[in-house]
């Protein structure tokens, strides 16, 4: 019996060292035949993230019909700030006027791109803007990006740059997905552009020399500056009306009707109605640059006037006009519950609260 118990015993430990031999390599069979597909899948997940990744930083995302980059106020004040989406973007004077944004109370700012940066434009999506780093006083490292000017497309988050035009650009208005840009030709001559901000159907819609960025009713207002100085407007397609006829500047239209410039009544500021059946004169000093508030409560100005030259702010529910400080300035841009503007001479940036109607010193950070 006890013979028979040791081999009993010797043959469990035989069948149990044939069952390990045989587990390995089965182990080592699966680990093969695992390895050049667990290999394959892997880079197939690679490639297909590279992909997507790909086609959404390349995807243009539109903003919905109708969107407005900006006022036309700011944009015939060089378009230095734009208000959207609870920001504020803008051009750093403390940075060579280099793109930024900063929050509603002038805080939390921070740079976007090292572009000298002119008319920029916002949707919900993307900022829009004109460089022109030749203006840089301190210029960059990089040779081309110092001479690259055009036109740009940027995400709010400073990310996926992107050239819309390298032609030298004038004024830029964004509306209903489509960009209007002034272009610089060989002969010095400005014509107006359009394209779509996904670079689709490009084409000439103006031959005059002007800016051309109030938007009203599927419009776009401006005044002509060379075959004459009447307020014209244009449709989508590019189809020009006269609508006003008077030597003209600036116009702006609004639900109460079309303010401009009157180069006729001593560069005084008139409201007409888009009939052109009344004129009324709002301010009766010459202005140089104007701006108003979305809500036409507020109208902004500069006036030249010798001695009572200065920056006026006229409150058209009370009719009480304050004179914000005495001097000559330019480039007045409106955004939150600001009135942002500049010394005419040496470009010491100014901001007015005018809810508050407090005026600072615009002195933003620079972010490195």
């Amino acid at each position: 019996m006890a013979g028979k118990d040791v081999l009993k015993e010797a043959r469990k430990e035989m069948n149990k060292e044939a069952n390990k031999e045989v587990k390995t390599i089965n182990t080592k069979a699966k680990k093969k035949s695992f390895g050049p597909a667990f290999v394959i899948i892997i880079l197939i997940l690679i490639v297909a993230g590279f992909l997507v990744y790909n086609y959404l930083s390349g995807k243009v995302y539109k903003s919905a019909a109708g969107t407005i980059g900006n006022t036309a106020g700011n944009l015939y004040n060089s378009g230095l700030f734009c208000e959207n989406g609870g920001k504020i973007y803008f051009s750093n004077p403390n940075d060579d006027y280099t793109l930024y944004s900063m929050d509603m109370s002038l805080g939390n700012v921070k740079k976007l791109y090292d572009d000298y940066a002119r008319y920029i434009n916002a949707d919900e999506n993307y900022v829009f803007y004109v460089r022109e780093n030749n203006k840089k006083q301190n210029p960059d490292k990089n040779p081309f990006a110092l001479y690259m000017n055009g036109v740009f497309r940027i995400r709010k988050n400073g990310s996926n740059l992107k050239m819309l035009s390298k032609k030298s650009s004038g004024c830029l208005l964004l509306y209903d997905n489509k960009l209007f840009y002034q272009v610089s030709e060989e002969n010095n001559k400005l014509t107006l552009h359009r394209v779509g901000i996904d670079e689709s159907d490009e084409k000439t819609v103006l031959t005059d020399d002007s800016k051309a960025v109030s938007v009203f009713d599927d419009r776009i207002y401006y005044a002509g500056t060379l075959s004459d100085q009447n307020i014209h407007y244009i449709n989508m397609e590019g189809k020009n009306s006269v609508a006003v006829e008077t030597k003209a500047y600036m116009p702006i239209a609004t639900k109460e009707g079309i303010y401009f410039i009157s180069c006729d009544n001593g560069y005084n500021l008139y409201l007409t109605d888009f009939e052109d059946k009344e004129r009324k004169c709002i301010v009766d000093k010459l202005v140089s640059w104007y701006n108003l508030t979305s809500d036409g409560r507020y109208i902004f100005y500069n006036s030249d006037m010798g001695d009572d030259s200065g920056m006026f702010m006229l409150d058209r529910n009370t009719n009480e006009t304050v004179k914000i400080l005495e001097g000559n300035y330019k480039w007045l841009n409106i955004a939150g519950n600001y009135c942002f503007f500049f010394d005419f001479f040496n470009e010491r940036a100014y901001a007015y609260d005018y809810t508050a109607r407090k005026l600072s010193a615009f002195d933003p950070p620079v972010d490195k």
